[in-house]
């Protein structure tokens, strides 16, 4: 074998085990947002009691506070040492911490168990810029969009299974077995990721290793203000997520208080949006390689935060569920073209603390949208109050396109 087949193999193979590691660890993880879900409605009598929908707060809250307190410190680490090896022993640790919830709950108070569920997005927070990075060491630039097209498809059809069967096994099982699957999958997910096989970036690591963790992170914010895409692919995707968590805080309290069996339907009609979002991520790798990744990320967000706002004015389940997979077909190509101009643009070794600042962003507008949902539902009601936050979000998204119109467009 030459030396250039050779290299060509074991980037095949790395692929393939960043793209497997990732499928099984979702899949997990679905099961672990289910379950958390079922906790807290056998917590709150069905989400019936007083202030029931401030527990799904707490929780979000517990999932964005890591992120907005070390964010792009942990993205400048990630830059300096071996992505491989944070990869692993992130998911191991996401292991231990899910692991704990089921073994703690009976005998600690419910504060324990948003506890945990911080330490497990502690450990997120090394994770998703080291897992976002990593992907320029082993694709070539030229099938970047492709290779992020095929992570996104395979995240979303382990959404569609991981929340379908999560429905299911909770309503059957309970939320220990869930919790217990998932800490499994995360094992599993160590396993495959430690047959990567990344190159050495261009540029070296000992570039890094001088700077202060705080200069670095003034690099990379600064290279965002001359790169137009890797800029889109930052402000565009935080947006999203605080639009999906108004969906979850104010829909699944809207669906687990409105409808029997609520659970199960609230797995399905996630699936539904995961549908859609593996359609999208799947088209935009065929459909948009020659199309501004900022117009598909301004058009396709719009899009996916109008077919969120259908969730909420229905109370008929199937068009709920139509609703949310359009919310997912047009969220996929959010996805992909954003994390593609960040890898396209930004320089190699500050692409996790770039990808880190982006987190950071995404968890702040997903605790504000925490923060304010169930506030606004209390006075509002459920469905009122969902629709009117997901419309208000649509004013930062214009002006986030306004201002990048005056500004040349970056083809794909």
């Amino acid at each position: 074998m030459t030396g250039g087949r050779r290299s060509e193999h074991l980037l095949t193979v790395s692929f393939t085990a960043l793209l497997a590691g990732q499928v099984i660890s979702i899949l997990g993880d679905r099961l672990n947002n289910i379950a958390m879900i079922e906790l807290i409605a056998v917590e709150t009598g069905r989400f019936h009691q007083s202030g029931s929908a401030f527990e799904l707060s707490k929780l979000a809250l517990a999932m964005t506070l890591p992120s907005l307190v070390l964010g792009p410190l942990v993205g400048a680490f990630v830059d300096r040492v071996s992505r491989k090896r944070v990869l692993i022993i992130s998911d191991l640790a996401r292991g231990l911490a899910v692991l704990a919830i089921p073994l703690l709950r009976p005998a600690l108070p419910m504060w324990t168990v948003y506890g945990m569920v911080a330490l497990l997005y502690f450990a997120n927070l090394f994770f998703l810029p080291a897992r976002c990075a990593v992907v320029s060491e082993i694709v070539e630039r030229g099938n970047l969009l492709r290779a992020n097209s095929l992570l996104s498809l395979g995240a979303t059809v382990a959404t569609i299974a991981g929340f379908g069967l999560g429905g299911i096994l909770v309503t059957h099982t309970g939320w220990r077995v869930a919790f217990v699957i998932d800490a499994i999958t995360y094992f599993l997910s160590a396993a495959s990721l430690a047959m990567l096989a990344p190159r050495a970036p261009a540029e070296s690591a000992s570039c890094v290793h001088g700077r202060p963790y705080i200069g670095a992170i003034r690099e990379a914010v600064a290279q965002l203000r001359h790169l137009a895409g890797a800029r889109t692919g930052v402000l565009i995707p935080p947006l999203l997520t605080a639009a999906g968590t108004v969906a979850y805080v104010l829909g699944v309290a809207l669906i687990e208080s409105g409808t029997p069996r609520g659970t199960m339907r609230v797995g399905f009609i996630i699936s539904f949006a995961g549908a859609g979002m593996a359609l999208g991520c799947y088209l935009t790798g065929r459909l948009f390689r020659g199309i501004s990744r900022q117009r598909v990320a301004f058009g396709a967000a719009a899009v996916a935060v109008l077919a969120l706002v259908g969730v909420a004015i229905t109370r008929r389940f199937m068009v709920m569920g139509l609703a949310a997979t359009v919310a997912g077909l047009a969220a996929g190509p959010v996805l992909v073209t954003s994390e593609t101009a960040i890898q396209e643009e930004a320089a190699p070794r500050r692409q996790a603390t770039v990808f880190a600042v982006r987190d950071m962003l995404m968890k702040l507008g997903s605790a504000l949208a925490a923060l304010a949902a169930p506030a606004v539902g209390a006075v509002l009601g459920l469905g009122p109050a969902m629709g009117l936050l997901l419309c208000l979000l649509l004013i930062p998204l214009g002006l986030i396109a306004w201002r990048s119109r005056r500004r040349p467009a970056d083809a794909g």
